[in-house]
């Protein structure tokens, strides 16, 4: 296995305009599953886990289940990350149906950044999913994420009202301070610090620094662009095109070998990942 993650996004439309989110998608739409197919032959021993992300949310997949059965088909296991808009009960039945999914990710600020719904309308069929996940014993995880924390670790406010109707939910009292607060087996709260999106329009301030792209995952947008990592959302670092070239011969491609051996010799050399600051945000 040459990663722990590789990400893979299946689409870049998500129907939303978060503002902790890039605001420009479907640029590049989606991927067909012809193209999966051959991604997936290309890349399914590549890569311990695959994420269902870069852009966009997989839910809103017309025919997901078919993307879900190529990625069977082939034993990869999956992330799946979505803002929870989207779970009505054919997603619900896809994602308790399959073995190979092995986490679920909910971006709870994606609530926070709307208001067409109320928190009850929003979490109604969230809250089902965990109850049916619950009684099923299922063996993925469930992460509710709230990554919009300050510099200190400090919650804004207006999560409160999250944590209030959770605690009350799961009869679970939440440690504001805590990057995981276990509600129910297997569904945890997951914080973590509000990062910003990387831009070549930023000036580059951070010249030395390691980094796990290109290490420990890559990522592969919708339109088969290969990037370093899963904040290259707009495909800035373009290194190839796997349906045209290849996976594995960009894996041997010039810039991307540079731009590994730079960061082992804890070197920054491209302007977008001079400009990132994702290192600040705790991993635990």
């Amino acid at each position: 296995m040459k990663f722990k993650k590789i990400y893979i996004e299946l689409s870049d439309i998500c129907g939303l305009k978060c503002d902790f989110c890039p605001s420009q998608k479907a640029m590049r739409k989606i991927m067909s599953k012809e193209n999966f197919i051959i991604l997936a032959k290309q890349i399914h021993n590549q890569s311990k886990l695959f994420t269902l992300h870069l852009l966009g949310d997989p839910l809103l997949l017309p025919d997901l289940k078919s993307y879900l059965d190529i990625a069977k088909d082939y034993d990869m296991k999956l992330e799946i990350t979505t803002s929870g808009f989207y779970f009505d009960v054919k997603n619900r039945d896809l994602l308790l149906n399959y073995e190979n999914i092995r986490q679920i990710n909910i971006s709870l600020m994606a609530f926070l950044s709307q208001s067409k719904f109320s928190l009850k309308q929003y979490f109604d069929p969230i809250l089902t999913f965990c109850k049916e996940h619950i009684r099923c014993q299922k063996t993925s995880f469930i992460n509710l994420r709230l990554w919009n924390l300050d510099t200190d670790f400090k919650a804004p406010k207006e999560n409160f009202i999250i944590y209030e109707f959770l605690s009350k939910e799961f009869q679970k009292d939440i440690d504001f301070a805590l990057a995981k607060n276990y509600l129910a087996r297997h569904i945890i709260l997951h914080q973590n610090k509000l990062f910003k999106w990387p831009n070549l329009d930023d000036t580059p301030l951070y010249f030395h620094g390691k980094c796990y792209a290109l290490k420990d995952q890559i990522g592969i947008l919708s339109d088969g662009t290969l990037v370093p990592c899963c904040l290259d959302a707009k495909g800035d670092i373009n290194l190839g095109n796997v349906f045209k070239d290849g996976f594995e011969n960009l894996l041997n491609s010039k810039r991307l070998t540079s731009m590994k051996k730079a960061f082992e010799e804890n070197k920054r050399i491209e302007k977008l990942c001079q400009s990132c600051e994702f290192f600040k945000v705790r991993l635990d």
